[in-house]
Parts: structure tokens; C-alpha cells; sequence
């Protein structure tokens, strides 16, 4: 199997492993400052761990070796985690679904001007398919009030894109370790707004599980798979996140999606399994 390959299958499987955050953020029902707080600070244990184990004696090196690549990444990734919470909270979770859906678009656009990368045309109409789907699933609920909300998602997707190109284009530095710079940014961003310490047991698993393996995992993976897979494949595949998402939140609490959810789902889910099938095997 090419590593190009392996890069849209790691992809996938980092999608399976993140798709019921959104449920856990549900079940925790906690302020947006200290899911920030959390969400950053936890996940940085288990990335401070993988390093460690990846590098040992060279850990410290590591860190050195991202150069100025690595802390733009790490910026990335903090406004990315940043700007999808005030995104959630000054928005419809509609408009922001279909707004950040746009980052395959802008990593292909990136792609192609730093990269020289030219997507073909079936790529695009997956994109476009996609992006279709996306509108469709979130049909009948779009907001024009939350105009801060939906900026906030729009940098979302461009700080998606910009990071894929990114890994790809400095393919031959590792950009791990700048995801654990990213989640301390985050980290301190949040430490000046109200956070919620006392916490039930209930929350204390939930978010054992949603910041020490359904976070970093993930990130690691997208952080890895830009160097073998064009950024726009990797962020394209990594939409199925809402539609296994959904499908969560609808086994476990019972909130049933609409109609249109459900077309838009399968259509999205098809198209993108179709593309992943095919980029495979060539």
C-alpha cells in the first residue's frame, strides 16, 4: 500500500475515534471557557506522552526541530480549537457545520499555491458534492444573525486548510510536538475567563475520554497525514466527523435528526467512502 495510501486510512480511522466528541460536549454541559481550558490542557498530557515515547532522550530536541514552522502550526492549531468554541457559541451549529466545510476548498486552493498540487476533476466534484451535502444537512435552520459566529467558523476552516498545506509543504520536519505548543496556547487563552474545577465523576470520565485519547489521537493523525496525503483528501475525509457525530448523538440521547440530516448524511458519507475506495486503490 502507498503511503498516500496509508495517509487517507489513518485519516479515517482518526475520524471514527473523534466522531462522539460531540456527544461528550453534550453530556458535560460545561462553560465554553472551560471546555477551551480542558480541551487544551488534557490532550497535552497525552501528546507531552507520545512525544516522549516517540523521541525519549531526543524529546527536548524535538521540540527545538519545529523551527518557526512549528510555532505557526502551533498558532493554527490553538485558533482552530479557539475560534470553533465562539463559532458554536455566536452561531448556529448549522451555519458553522457548512462554513467549516469549506477547509478541503481552501487546502486545495493552498495547495495549489504553494504546492503546485492540482486536485482533478473528480476530487472536485467530490468536494463540491460535499459541500452540497453539508448545506443540506443544515437546510432550514440557517441564521443570518450570528455574523461574528460565522466569521469565526470561516477562520476555522481557512486555519484547517492553511495547516494541512502547511504539514505538506515542511513534510520532512515532525509537527507533533507543535500540536502540544498549540494546545498550551489554547490553554492560556482560556485562563483568564471562569473556569469550572468542581466537577462529578461522571465529568471527570467523560472528559478523560474526549481529551486523553478522542482529541489528541485524532490531531496527531492530521498532523501526520498531510506529509503522505494532499491536505485537501485528509480534510475532505475528516468531514464524515459530522455525520458520525450525529449518528451519536442520536443512539445515545435520542435527539433524531431531520429528514434533510439524514439525506445530507448518506449523501456525504457515500460520496467521500467512494472517493477514499478509489484514491486507495490507485
Amino acid at each position: 500500500m502507498s503511503k498516500s495510501a496509508q495517509g487517507l486510512l489513518w485519516t479515517f480511522f482518526g475520524v471514527i475515534i473523534i466522531s462522539p466528541d460531540s456527544l461528550l460536549i453534550r453530556l458535560l454541559n460545561l462553560t465554553d471557557y472551560s471546555l477551551i481550558f480542558y480541551r487544551s490542557f488534557f490532550p497535552a498530557i497525552t501528546l507531552l506522552l507520545f512525544i516522549f515515547w516517540s523521541y525519549k532522550k531526543e524529546t527536548f530536541n524535538a521540540f527545538l526541530l519545529i523551527g518557526i514552522p512549528g510555532i505557526i502550526y502551533a498558532v493554527f492549531y490553538a485558533i482552530t480549537h479557539i475560534c470553533f468554541v465562539y463559532a458554536i457559541q455566536y452561531t448556529s451549529v448549522a451555519n458553522t457545520l457548512v462554513i467549516v466545510a469549506g477547509a478541503p476548498i481552501f487546502a486545495a486552493l493552498f495547495s495549489m499555491l504553494f504546492l503546485k498540487e492540482k486536485p482533478t476533476l473528480f476530487t472536485w466534484i467530490i468536494i463540491i458534492v460535499a459541500l452540497v451535502s453539508m448545506f443540506t444537512i443544515g437546510w432550514g435552520s440557517y441564521t443570518s444573525t450570528g455574523i461574528f459566529g460565522d466569521f469565526m467558523a470561516l477562520i476555522v476552516a481557512i486555519s484547517m486548510g492553511s495547516s494541512g498545506v502547511l504539514v505538506r509543504y515542511f513534510r520532512k520536519i515532525d509537527l507533533v510536538p507543535a500540536c502540544l505548543l498549540g494546545c498550551l496556547i489554547a490553554g492560556l487563552y482560556s485562563l483568564p475567563f471562569e473556569i469550572e474545577f468542581n466537577l462529578n465523576w461522571t465529568q471527570i470520565l467523560y472528559l478523560s475520554l474526549m481529551c486523553f485519547i478522542m482529541l489528541p489521537v485524532p490531531f496527531i493523525v492530521l498532523t501526520i497525514a498531510p506529509r503522505y496525503t494532499p491536505a485537501y483528501q485528509v480534510y475532505l475525509i475528516f468531514l464524515l466527523e459530522s455525520v458520525f457525530g450525529t449518528a451519536w448523538v442520536w443512539v445515545v440521547i435520542n435527539e433524531v435528526p431531520s429528514l434533510n440530516t439524514i439525506i445530507g448524511g448518506f449523501t456525504l458519507l457515500s460520496s467521500v467512502l467512494i472517493y477514499t475506495v478509489i484514491e486507495t486503490r490507485k
